[in-house]
């Protein structure tokens, strides 16, 4: 992705992304991109803009992912597998977050 913004009406699909709404301790709820359990049992997020953060698990409280779709994105009858987040108002959400949803996690 190189830094650009991830767009939630084209996912990546290598590696596969898995879009999730995150609770962290003393933030609140996070919309991320991407997150990943790592096998230290911290969790990799990743933003809308592709910024990415690691957190120890006793910040995450819990995580719930959003429910996503596959769809036929090509053009003159040539088939293209695309995956999007399925709701059009999270779509839209993860579309305008410009920093709304930054991952900011004080020292303990």
């Amino acid at each position: 992705m190189n830094g650009e913004k991830i767009d939630p009406e084209d996912l990546p699909l290598h590696p596969e992304y898995t879009p999730a709404m995150v609770q962290i301790q003393g933030q609140g709820v996070v919309y991320v991109a991407d997150y990943q359990t790592l096998e230290s049992g911290w969790v990799r997020l990743t933003e809308w803009r592709d910024r990415r953060v690691k957190l120890p698990p006793h910040k995450i409280e819990a995580i719930r992912e959003v429910r996503t779709e596959y769809y036929d994105a090509g053009t003159d009858g040539e088939y293209a597998k695309a995956k999007r987040v399925a709701h059009d108002e999270q779509r839209e959400e993860a579309s305008a977050d410009d920093s709304g949803g930054k991952v900011v996690v004080a020292g303990d």
